[in-house]
């Protein structure tokens, strides 16, 4: 994520899938709040990181998973199945929202806060995106066991790993394995 562009609720959606990873000391960062109020606060997200509470983990849990499918979803119809899920149980409703210099905007769960606000602002974000670009800018890393997820905002549209980190890393392995090949 370019610190140039400002974090968004697409952000905050990977961020919250990218909190269970295998190769994350813990794999499961959502074992108590400490790691997602610490992410929320470097994102800016200040009063949401205050408004979650313990009881919000299990939710938060199932929230990840599910919207975990939505980076797997092989076409628009099985996001909007997964999606439409999400914003219907959530009661998601979006509002029109107007910036200081006139702007206006969509904005999902404004008029909440807490796990309530994510669960409504998060799918509301993802349901946009496949709007705009579909599916095929939504990925999951090709690094295995890595099983976190990305938006892809390159301008080709060809990114296949989460970070730099996983690149290099299967980088490496093809490397390797052309090397025991010869």
């Amino acid at each position: 994520m370019s610190p140039a562009r400002p974090v968004d609720d697409l952000d905050l959606a990977v961020e919250l899938v990218n909190s269970a990873c295998p190769l994350a000391d813990p794999a499961d960062r959502l074992a108590d709040l400490t790691h997602l109020r610490q992410r929320l606060t470097e994102l800016g997200e200040h009063r949401l990181a205050q408004e979650t509470a313990p009881h919000d983990l299990p939710s938060l849990r199932l929230l990840r998973d599910r919207l975990r499918g939505v980076f797997g979803a092989g076409s628009a119809t099985e996001a909007a199945l997964l999606l439409n899920g999400l914003l219907r149980e959530a009661a998601a409703v979006p509002q029109l929202t107007t910036a200081a210099d006139g702007t206006a905007r969509l904005a999902w769960g404004a008029d909440r806060s807490g796990y309530p606000a994510v669960a409504a602002r998060l799918p509301g974000a993802l349901a946009e995106f496949v709007t705009a670009q579909g599916v095929r800018r939504l990925g999951r890393c090709a690094a295995a066991p890595c099983a976190c997820v990305f938006v892809d905002r390159t301008r080709p549209g060809n990114r296949r790993y989460c970070c730099d980190q996983c690149t290099d890393r299967a980088s490496a392995a093809a490397y390797r394995g052309r090397r025991r090949a010869h």
